[in-house]
């Protein structure tokens, strides 16, 4: 039996496939392991002389779209009169929520499903005493049931969504900062 064809271009053939094979694998494991990594980072604070403190806890992502929403909406709460800290999903963010008026929790999807790390996080902090919640879902394309997911983990946690914004990769940003505006205008605090 043998193992190699015995052309030079079936071999040549045989040999990209293997390589190609071995690249998507590695591609792969990489993806999993950065899309269920805890990342820790200091707790940002806008605002501090604001009116309500609102904690928000998101996980990057591969490109900085979920970061640059989570931003966005910040800065909104903010023009808002809110304090806000920002920080991303790990266990050194908060899971006291006492002194928090609104939890928003920023999550890109993964093949139709909240990341971990936002999943894991809820499991520290356990019950979430119904506190106000937004959720923020980006995605590079269709999420389909990324939605219904993190609303149904937010619920089963005993939080009280106010809203879920989808944005996909390619929205303006303004529509996060707009968001706010329409759920907690000026006169909110």
């Amino acid at each position: 039996m043998k193992l190699l064809p015995e052309t030079k271009w079936k071999k040549t053939l045989l040999i990209s496939v293997i390589v190609l094979v071995l690249i998507v694998a590695s591609v792969s494991v990489f993806v999993l392991i950065k899309a269920d990594s805890d990342f820790a980072s200091e707790i940002k604070v806008l605002n501090p002389n604001g009116s309500a403190t609102a904690l928000i806890i998101y996980h990057p992502g591969f490109s900085s779209f979920p970061e640059d929403v989570i931003n966005a909406l910040g800065n909104g709460l903010v023009e808002n009169g809110w304090r806000v800290e920002i920080t991303t999903a790990s266990d050194q963010a908060p899971t006291d929520l006492t002194k928090y008026s609104l939890l928003v929790l920023g999550s890109p999807v993964y093949g139709g499903s909240p990341s971990a790390s936002i999943k894991r996080h809820l499991e520290r902090i356990e019950d979430l005493q119904e506190i106000e919640t937004v959720m923020v879902v980006t995605s590079g394309g269709i999420n389909e049931g990324a939605e219904a997911s993190i609303q149904q983990i937010v619920e089963d946690h005993n939080g009280n969504i106010v809203t879920v914004l989808s944005l996909h990769t390619g929205d303006s940003l303004d529509i996060a900062t707009q968001a706010v505006n329409d759920i907690f205008p000026l006169e909110h605090n």
